[in-house]
């Protein structure tokens, strides 16, 4: 399995496309688990593809702000 480690500065950009920590804003903005989203709070390796679609979300974030 490919893993990847997000960095801290990226994991705040994470953060600040949230509006809030819950379950289903996790799901519904960033398209992850909150199982997940506690492994990148950790600094613990994630799936390449799960980092993939953040990254994809995120463009979209910014893309429409």
């Amino acid at each position: 399995m490919n893993m990847v480690l997000v960095d801290e500065e990226q994991v705040l950009a994470f953060r600040a496309a949230l509006p809030a920590v819950t379950k289903v804003c996790l799901q519904e903005v960033l398209g992850v688990s909150e199982t997940t989203w506690t492994r990148l709070r950790k600094g613990r390796p994630i799936r390449r593809s799960t980092y993939d679609r953040l990254l994809c979300r995120l463009a979209r974030i910014s893309a429409a702000a």
